[in-house]
């Protein structure tokens, strides 16, 4: 179990790639160096929002992101499906008795 635990967390940490010490002495110093900088480079902390205009930035940002976060989409999807579900059957329904036949 600690095994598993060690290698699951050794993917979350960055492996140590070089010292400074040993950054001058190795003899592919110039790449090293060059991945360091790169990585320097790269911005830290969490991503800025992202503030997009439409009717699914406006959805997600008014019930998925932050303190806002509810279940109130579920209702959502639940209640769409259902009157989905509801106008196919009454489209269906008033199909069935166009033609003329006898009602069932």
């Amino acid at each position: 179990m600690s095994m598993l635990f060690r290698r699951s967390l050794s993917t979350l940490i960055p492996p140590k790639v070089v010292s400074a010490k040993q950054l001058g002495n190795a003899p592919n110093a110039k790449r090293v160096a060059n991945m360091v900088s790169f990585y320097k480079s790269l911005p830290q902390g969490s991503a800025p929002a992202a503030q997009g205009k439409g009717v699914i930035n406006w959805y997600k940002a008014k019930y998925f992101n932050g303190d806002k976060a509810s279940g109130k989409p579920l209702l959502h999807l639940v209640f769409g499906l259902a009157t989905l579900g509801y106008s196919l059957e009454y489209y269906f329904h008033l199909r069935h008795h166009k033609g003329g036949e006898e009602e069932h």
